[in-house]
């Protein structure tokens, strides 16, 4: 399995896997497993990953989806799953989680008027951009519940984007700690709470 990081901390884990196996090599690692539901041979890849680093973590977990669609644990464990590019990342608790993988890009700054305040615009770099998206990514997917407004539910408190840290957010006045490190031209952002 080329897990390329393990972070294990109170009550938290997370590994990330870069995808370098083939969809054939994946079926046999895991078994039987149906991927009809996903077309691209990406999307079956980043699915059977996850599962097999469940296993890894929780041996008798099974990833169930709740009403809203988010990812559970079927054992009262939290759950966070994300992918990017060729990574794919999750993240198993005591405590409510979430988590999100972004590559640094271009993208993040192109659409940033849909996530940041319009006066925060002008001190944006990509790098900063692909951060705050992540930190309001592992907002939203903590929540689980959807009908979040990036911009008025999540606010960030100012900081300065380093290879690794904390960031303090609101999401609708409640407090929210979140760590953060670059991964491989990649921003890792999770909370547990």
């Amino acid at each position: 399995m080329p897990i390329t990081h393990k972070i294990e901390k109170e009550e938290v884990s997370i590994l990330v896997w870069k995808i370098t196996e083939t969809l054939e090599g994946l079926l046999d690692l895991y078994g039987n497993i149906n991927t009809s539901n996903y077309t691209s041979e990406k999307r079956k890849k980043e699915h059977l990953i996850s599962r097999l680093m469940v296993n890894k973590i929780c041996k008798n977990g099974a990833i169930i989806y709740n009403e809203f669609g988010a990812p559970e644990l079927d054992n009262a464990k939290h759950l966070s799953i994300s992918h990017s590019n060729e990574l794919v990342t999750i993240i198993i608790s005591n405590k409510k989680t979430g988590l999100d993988i972004e590559k640094i890009s271009e993208k993040a700054l192109r659409t940033a008027s849909k996530f940041v305040a319009e006066k925060n615009l002008i001190k944006l770099n990509k790098e900063k951009a692909t951060l705050i998206w992540c930190i309001k990514e592992a907002v939203y997917k903590w929540h689980q519940k959807g009908g979040i407004d990036f911009i008025k539910d999540i606010i960030i408190a100012e900081f300065f984007a380093k290879e690794h840290g904390n960031v303090t957010a609101y999401f609708r006045e409640k407090e929210l700690n979140l760590n953060y490190l670059k991964i491989n031209n990649h921003y890792l952002v999770y909370v547990c709470n």
